[in-house]
């Protein structure tokens, strides 16, 4: 299940690096509810959107802003690299995303910026 078209567009970006290799609202943290927006369990990275923070949305209220900090340190604890972007990030930089999710995985490839710029989406 992908909760919107932001997270649709990181998995469709992320996979289209690594195919097959990334899943949506993954349960990376045993016993508890929290779900990564973008996780490669494998290598035990996850990919966080962080929506509305211009709008004063869930992440930037006091009790989401704790909910993010408890579930993104228990990520750390439990050993996955945690990744954090804007949604401006995932629609008009998703090179940027892609080159950090290499140099995580120790891939020096060159990002595609010529395919990774086609992903751009409009606001």
């Amino acid at each position: 299940m992908i909760k919107g078209e932001n997270e649709r567009l990181l998995i469709e970006i992320l996979n289209e690096s690594y195919p097959g290799q990334w899943v949506s609202e993954f349960k990376g943290i045993a016993g508890r509810k929290f779900r990564f927006d973008a996780a490669n369990p494998t290598l035990k990275i996850a990919v966080e959107i962080e929506g509305a923070i211009w709008t004063y949305g869930r992440h930037n209220h006091p009790l989401g802003m704790i909910q993010d900090m408890t579930k993104y340190n228990l990520a750390v604890i439990e050993g996955w690299k945690l990744l954090r972007y804007t949604t401006d990030t995932v629609r008009k930089s998703p090179d940027r995303i892609i080159a950090d999710v290499r140099k995580l995985c120790g891939d020096e490839r060159q990002t595609k910026l010529n395919d990774l710029s086609s992903k751009q989406v409009k606001l």
